[in-house]
C-alpha cells in the first residue's frame, strides 16, 4: 500500500478521541485517470488535516463511477458509516463531485445525518465545511451542478453510442473471443492471436460436438480464454450467441430501475440489428459466416429441453432410432448398447426390471438402422409433390442446413406484420381519430406501404429460393443426402414422416427372416 493511502498505525491514535481524527475518501472519477493522481489527492487531504491539527485515521479509497446508482459504493458506505457509528468526527474529500454526483438529494441526507451527529463534511477544493452556517446552499448548488454535469456527459455518450449503431458500426464494448474491433474504426476484424483457436472451436461446433466436450480439449491443451481463464460450455456458448462474433452489429437493451431511470446496465442481445429490409447489419469479418452461427445455434437448440419458463440439457442420442423404435411386446422404446459394431437395440423395460416385465426382444442395431434407411428412401420418393409429409421435410431440412435463410425469412414476416399493424394505427388516426393532418397522414402512410411492398418481394424470393421439393424428388439425390446427413439430420429427416417403429417378435432364437419383413412402420398421414 502507498503510503498516501496508509491508514493511521495503533501508536498513532493513542490518546486522540473521535474530534480529533479524520477518515480521507478518494475516489476515481475517470477510467483512465491513474493512482498517481489520487495520491496527489491524498497529499493534498493531508497537507490540510494537518494545518487543522487532525489525524487521518482510515483512507476509504474508491475506484468505482459515483454517477451509475446501480453501483454500489462500499467504500462511501464504510466511510459514512464510521462517522455515523462516532468513530470519527470528520469526512474530508478532494471535491465535492468526487464525494457523491447524485445530486442534493443524496448530499443532503448525508449532511442531516452528519448534522445529527456533530460531525462535518470538508471538501478541499472548494473550502467547504459543512458544519459552518451559509455553507449548506452552496453544498446543494455544486452537487445539482456535479449531477447535471453527469447527466450532459451520458446524453453525449449514449447519442454517439446510438449514432454509431444507426451508422453500422461498432459502438465500443468488450468484443467476443476471436475479434477485435481497432479504436475508432467502427468494425469487427479477426485477432491475429486469437483467430486460430476461435477458428477451432466453431470447425468442432460445427461437426455436431457439444461445447463442454471442445471445452475439455481446449482445457488438454492448455488454451485458455482472454482474461487467461479456462476454458467451459457456458463461455463458449456465451461467445457463440454474440452475433459480433459472425461480424454482426448486436443488439442492447437497456435496464431501468424500480421508477423506470435508465441504468448503465445493457444487456446484449443474440439477435443481431436489422436495417429497414429486415437483414442484418455487418459492421466486418468475424470467426464464422452468419449462415455458419446460426446452424451452431441451432444444434444448441436441439440439445435443449423447454420446462415450463427454464430449460435443461438433453442428451444427444447417438443411435438413429433412440426413442422411436418401440418393442413389439410392451411398446416401450427401445435402447442401444453395446460397442459400435456389435450394438443392439433392446427393451428398455426388460433391462430396467427383468424379464417378469416385459420378455423384450433384442435385434442388432445395424440390421433395423439399415432396414429402415432403405424403407425411408422409398416412402418418400413415392410422395407426391404437396403431400404433408414432403412439406414437413422440405422446411425441416431447409431450417438445419439454411438457419440464415429461414431466420431472415421469420423476422421479415415480423417486420411485415408490424408495418401492416403501423399503417392501419395510421388509419385509424386519420379516419376515426381525425389526430393527424392530410398531408401527415399521406407522407407517413406512403412510407409504410412502400415497406411493406419491399418486404412483400423480399418474402417472396426467399419462398421461392427455399422450395427444396424437386430436389427430393430425383432419388439419387435424396440417397446422396441422407448419406451425407449427420445422426441428428437423419433423425429429423425420419421424424418428418414416421411416427412410429417397431418390429416383429422372432419366431425363434436366431430368427433369420429378413429385416424388412419383421419391420412395422407407422407412417404420418
Amino acid at each position: 500500500m502507498a503510503e498516501e493511502f496508509r491508514d493511521a498505525r495503533p501508536e498513532e491514535l493513542v490518546g486522540k478521541g473521535p474530534e480529533d481524527l479524520v477518515d480521507l475518501y478518494l475516489r476515481r472519477s475517470k477510467k483512465r485517470e491513474t493512482l498517481e493522481t489520487l495520491k496527489q489527492h491524498a497529499r493534498d487531504l493531508r497537507r490540510e488535516m494537518d494545518r487543522q491539527n487532525l489525524t487521518v485515521r482510515k483512507v476509504w479509497l474508491e475506484q468505482l463511477s459515483a454517477s451509475k446508482q446501480h453501483v454500489r459504493r462500499e467504500k462511501l458506505e464504510g466511510a459514512m458509516a464510521a462517522v455515523i457509528a462516532g468513530e470519527v468526527k470528520t469526512l474530508a474529500v478532494w471535491k465535492t463531485d468526487r464525494f457523491d454526483r447524485r445530486g442534493m438529494a443524496a448530499v443532503g441526507a448525508a449532511l442531516d445525518e452528519f448534522d445529527r451527529r456533530k460531525a462535518r463534511l470538508f471538501v478541499l477544493q472548494e473550502h467547504l465545511d459543512s458544519s459552518q452556517r451559509g455553507t449548506r446552499i452552496i453544498f446543494a448548488i455544486l452537487a445539482e451542478r456535479a449531477r447535471e454535469e453527469i447527466e450532459d456527459l451520458t446524453l453525449r455518450v449514449t447519442t454517439g453510442k446510438t449514432a454509431a449503431r444507426v451508422a453500422g458500426k461498432w459502438s465500443g464494448g468488450r468484443t467476443p473471443y476471436g475479434v477485435r474491433s481497432p479504436r475508432g474504426s467502427g468494425i469487427i476484424e479477426p485477432h491475429p492471436d486469437e483467430y486460430p483457436h476461435a477458428r477451432r472451436i466453431a470447425d468442432e461446433l460445427l461437426k455436431g460436438r457439444s461445447a463442454m466436450s471442445v471445452a475439455h480439449e481446449l482445457e488438454r491443451d492448455g488454451i485458455r480464454t482472454r482474461d487467461g481463464a479456462r476454458w467451459s460450455s457456458r463461455a463458449i456458448s456465451r461467445m457463440v450467441k454474440s452475433p459480433a462474433w459472425a461480424g454482426l452489429l448486436p443488439t442492447k437493451e437497456r435496464k431501468y430501475d424500480a421508477d423506470g431511470q435508465p441504468l448503465d446496465v445493457w444487456i446484449p442481445s443474440t439477435e443481431p440489428e436489422r436495417d429497414a429490409h429486415g437483414r442484418p447489419v455487418e459492421i466486418g469479418t468475424g470467426v464464422v459466416s452468419p449462415g455458419e452461427r446460426l446452424r451452431i445455434l441451432a444444434m444448441f437448440e436441439e440439445r435443449v429441453s423447454r420446462i415450463g419458463g427454464g430449460s435443461t440439457g438433453k442428451r444427444p442420442q447417438t443411435t438413429l432410432l433412440g426413442g422411436m423404435f418401440l418393442c413389439p411386446r410392451c411398446r416401450n422404446t427401445m435402447t442401444a448398447s453395446g460397442s459400435e459394431r456389435g450394438r443392439m437395440y433392446r427393451c428398455r423395460i426388460r433391462g430396467t426390471y427383468g424379464k417378469d416385465a416385459c420378455p423384450g426382444v433384442i435385434v442388432r442395431a445395424e440390421r433395423v438402422d439399415a432396414g429402415v434407411e432403405a424403407m425411408w428412401l422409398s416412402h418418400v420418393s413415392a410422395l407426391e409433390h404437396g403431400d404433408p409429409g414432403l412439406d414437413a421435410i422440405v422446411r425441416r431440412w431447409s431450417v438445419l442446413h439454411d438457419p440464415e435463410r429461414d431466420a431472415q425469412r421469420r423476422d421479415l414476416m415480423a417486420g411485415l406484420d408490424a408495418a401492416k399493424g403501423r399503417r392501419e394505427l395510421l388509419e385509424t388516426d386519420y379516419y376515426i381519430a381525425g389526430t393527424l393532418s392530410a398531408e401527415r397522414f399521406r407522407e407517413l402512410s406512403a412510407a409504410q406501404s412502400a415497406l411493406i411492398q419491399s418486404l412483400e418481394k423480399e418474402a417472396a424470393r426467399l419462398a421461392m429460393e427455399a422450395d427444396l421439393t424437386v430436389f427430393f424428388a430425383d432419388g439419387e439425390a435424396l440417397a446422396e443426402a441422407w448419406a451425407e446427413s449427420t445422426i441428428q439430420d437423419r433423425r429429423m429427416l425420419l421424424g418428418c414422416v414416421l411416427k412410429s417403429l417397431t418390429v416383429t417378435v422372432p419366431k425363434h432364437w436366431g430368427d433369420r427372416t429378413p429385416i424388412m419383413e419383421r419391420l412395422v412402420p407407422e407412417w404420418v398421414v
